[in-house]
């Protein structure tokens, strides 16, 4: 069942809320403060959406589309929500509003060596069930590897690196390679 999605703004109802989960749940390599992304959905085909279920704020995602693309940037989820459901009604939530776009997204790589290796082992299977498959493309960024999946099998290379290219986020300059 669809989550009720809103468009986050400074004046938002969840404005402190999202300010927390959003350092909560990501490391600070990976973490765009909330401002930053109200910011890029002012103007760059980006949607920065509260998740939420009866008034209560269950999480966020932000949403990159492109031509045909929807690129789910950040899905952020409360922790007294996880492990209920509620990531993968965030994915449904996700293609019932972008109806007809390719969904992607990219996730840290498994690596055995990183201290959150059980985390990256679960975010991967939780894509998998979610419907989103491999597609052999990775990128790095930031000091850290990511792989790519799509819900589609037609995954469009150069479309991705297209719209990468339109990300505005101070010294982001992905490389990409396959395994």
């Amino acid at each position: 069942m669809k989550l009720h999605t809103e468009h986050i703004t400074e004046n938002s109802r969840y404005w402190k809320e999202i300010n927390i989960l959003a350092k909560e749940a990501f490391p600070p390599e990976e973490y765009l403060a909330p401002q930053a992304l109200v910011e890029m959905s002012k103007t760059d085909s980006v949607d920065f959406l509260a998740l939420s279920e009866q008034d209560a704020l269950i999480g966020f995602m932000v949403v990159k589309t492109y031509k045909t693309l929807a690129y789910l940037f950040f899905l952020a989820i409360r922790p007294d929500y996880r492990c209920q459901g509620y990531g993968s009604r965030a994915i449904e939530t996700l293609k019932a509003e972008y109806p007809g776009k390719k969904q992607l997204v990219d996730f840290e790589m498994p690596d055995e060596q990183a201290e959150n290796y059980e985390q990256r082992e679960k975010r991967r299977r939780f894509y998998l069930r979610n419907g989103y498959r491999e597609t052999g493309l990775f990128l790095s960024y930031f000091g850290v590897d990511y792989e790519i999946f799509c819900m589609d099998d037609d995954f469009q290379e150069e479309e991705f690196k297209a719209m990468m290219k339109t990300i505005r986020v101070k010294d982001f300059c992905p490389t990409y390679f396959h395994r």
